[in-house]
């Protein structure tokens, strides 16, 4: 499932910002190039992978939206949590030179924080329309109420068995 597109890129950060990262080959840059775009948003979804693939089965399912029309199958959309993280990340990787503390760096930090966090099941991913974004690997990932199973081998300690220690 692709996280995030271009038009999400645009509608956050402007085309002109995009424009001005990705157009290499005009002076002055005037079209966003799709294909670097594109790379971004490949590296920032693989990113995204290897932390909610700790929690989640990948590809997700995705968030089932409301059907406009009765008996039509349902749309299926990245969590909108996942938007926003992909395309910060994604953000970040278009910047060839960038200063540690600028607000792009900022929003890459909090991003992977967030990752970590949904990692880690401190938070969750959720679906504005309910529902689940995709199959947990644990029933109770969150909550840790596995049971567990244990046991052990009866042991008597004799002379017999002490012998030579």
């Amino acid at each position: 499932m692709a996280y995030a597109t271009l038009n999400d890129l645009v509608a956050r950060y402007g085309e002109r910002e995009l424009i001005q990262l990705t157009d290499l080959v005009n002076m002055p840059p005037s079209a966003i190039d799709a294909d670097r775009v594109q790379i971004a948003l490949d590296d920032a979804s693989a990113v995204v992978d290897s932390y909610v693939g700790q929690v989640y089965a990948l590809p997700l399912q995705g968030c089932a939206k409301p059907v406009a029309v009765p008996g039509a199958d349902p749309e299926y959309v990245a969590p909108p949590q996942l938007v926003r993280i992909t395309c910060d990340l994604a953000r970040f990787n278009l910047y060839d030179d960038l200063a540690p503390e600028s607000e792009v760096s900022s929003r890459q930090k909090a991003a992977l924080k967030e990752l970590e966090s949904l990692a880690q099941g401190k938070a969750v991913l959720s679906c504005p329309w309910g529902g689940q974004p995709g199959t947990p690997l644990v029933s109770n990932a969150q909550t840790g109420g596995e049971d567990v199973a244990y046991s052990f081998s009866c042991r008597s300690i004799t002379d017999e068995t002490m012998r030579g220690f």
